[in-house]
């Protein structure tokens, strides 16, 4: 009953991405982050569910692109430049790294079935970018993250109260092992990201027992992080913690915040938990750490000695034995690995795009804050800090993990570029909306803006700073 159902719901997806495909790249989105193939896996058995999704959202994108509704200039910003310099990079690394077609006991990945499936996480990207040009779109798929919060919270928790499972918790997976989440550390960064959302979706809700209900997760949240047992996700907490503080208009509320975070960890923390938090600094002592400080010397020599197409796209394990006598391992850390994998115009790219990324969103809360609140500015400003914050605690996650093909990353760019466009097509209506005031007026209003339309010619044409 449940497969029959979870099919109809597909072919009714389906059937809409033809005529609206911004909804299958949402529902796209709701697999690869929320993955219902994983926690339903016996509903899905047997069949490819994010595909069935996917390809009627690109069929349908080729019938909007027939029709002339897809605006292409939608893709000149920033953040699309460096993610198509990464992309160049990427399949350059993968054509022509020399330790591509190498098979030994250290190749932790298959190249091939990795460079497709992150392909098609650019492309996803890409269409999503063009597609979600109005607010309400943008909403919806916003919405993707604090479902998946939500979710994993209660299913991770479940884990715990219910289920009697001890220990670090992993996200959800199939019998077989396939998941994204299978690792405690990646499982921990989904609510590393996903509580800015919860705070500032809550923010956005007009009743106050809902909105209450909405921020009651987070502890929840935090919990959920404490029993992956995952020091990044700790790491990232703390940083998501300490910039929201910065960013925050009442100081008072982020000090509550982390007064609630450190009664929370000492409550409920547990002895795993604390153990593993009261080693981070024990870098000596502590095996995994040293391990990761060998993987990174061994990265550093991977990008000396191929500097333009690095050891080959998904092949860090396959070359680590020439350029080092540890025990071959994963980078685990975003920054080396795309290094060594790619090359270093590949990690220069990355570096610029993710420091770019969370100035220019900073800078675009401030003036969003100074602009006149009404519902719109509200929902945009919410939405950049949300972005602002999960991106900051992705990154800072990122150190300690080899995050270069994780879905969220490329959700939370999309995010960003979309707020960045619409903030900066509303400052532009905002310029041309202002008018002289005469001499003799002595009351002195802002002037209003509205939301630029997409069809309006004068401002496509400007140039939008992302």
């Amino acid at each position: 009953m449940a497969t029959a159902l979870a099919y109809l719901l597909i072919l009714i997806n389906g059937l809409v991405s033809m005529a609206a495909p911004w909804v299958g790249i949402t529902v796209a989105y709701l697999f690869a982050l929320l993955t219902p193939q994983n926690i339903w896996f016996w509903t899905f058995e047997g069949v490819r569910p994010f595909l069935m999704v996917f390809m009627p959202a690109i069929l349908g994108f080729g019938l909007a692109v027939l029709a002339g509704k897809v605006q292409f200039s939608r893709l000149r910003t920033r953040i699309n430049v460096l993610l198509f310099v990464m992309w160049t990079c990427m399949t350059i690394a993968y054509y022509f790294g020399p330790y591509v077609d190498v098979v030994n006991a250290w190749r932790f990945f298959d190249p091939g079935y990795m460079f497709e499936t992150l392909q098609k996480t650019y492309l996803t990207y890409l269409i999503g970018t063009l597609l979600i040009n109005n607010d309400h779109k943008l909403k919806a798929i916003a919405l993707v993250m604090v479902v998946t919060v939500v979710y994993m919270t209660w299913w991770t928790n479940a884990q715990y109260l219910f289920y009697g499972q001890w220990g670090r918790i992993g996200g959800p997976q199939t019998p077989s092992g396939e998941g994204i989440y299978r690792d405690e550390n990646i499982f921990s960064t989904v609510f590393v990201v996903g509580i800015p959302f919860l705070f500032y979706f809550g923010k956005l809700i007009e009743s106050r027992s809902l909105r209450w209900a909405i921020w009651a997760v987070i502890p929840f949240a935090w919990h959920a992080v404490f029993l992956t047992a995952s020091r990044g996700g700790l790491l990232g907490i703390a940083a998501t913690l300490a910039l929201f503080i910065l960013r925050s208009e009442k100081k008072f509320v982020g000090l509550l915040a982390i007064a609630a975070f450190a009664s929370a960890f000492a409550w409920q923390a547990g002895g795993v938990m604390t153990e593993r938090a009261v080693s981070i600094g024990e870098y000596d002592e502590d095996a995994s750490a040293t391990g990761r400080l060998e993987a990174w010397k061994a990265a550093s020599k991977m990008m000396a000695t191929h500097p333009l197409t690095g050891v080959g796209f998904a092949s860090f394990g396959q070359a680590f034995p020439s350029f080092s006598n540890a025990e071959p391992r994963i980078a685990h850390n975003t920054i080396f690995q795309i290094g060594a994998e790619w090359g270093l115009i590949a990690v220069t790219a990355y570096l610029i795009l993710v420091f770019s990324t969370l100035n220019r969103l900073r800078r675009n809360g401030g003036q969003l804050r100074r602009y006149p609140q009404d519902e719109r500015t509200r929902f945009l400003y919410c939405l950049n800090e949300a972005t602002l914050i999960g991106l900051f605690g992705l990154f800072i996650c990122s150190m300690f993990l080899s995050l270069e093909a994780f879905e969220v990353f490329y959700y939370l760019l999309l995010l960003a570029n979309a707020v960045l466009v619409a903030s900066a097509r509303d400052e532009n209506a905002t310029a041309d909306s202002a008018l002289p005031i005469p001499a003799n007026m002595t009351s002195r209003r802002t002037p209003r803006f509205e939301p630029a339309s997409a069809s309006t010619g004068s401002r496509r044409k400007q140039s939008i700073e992302i």
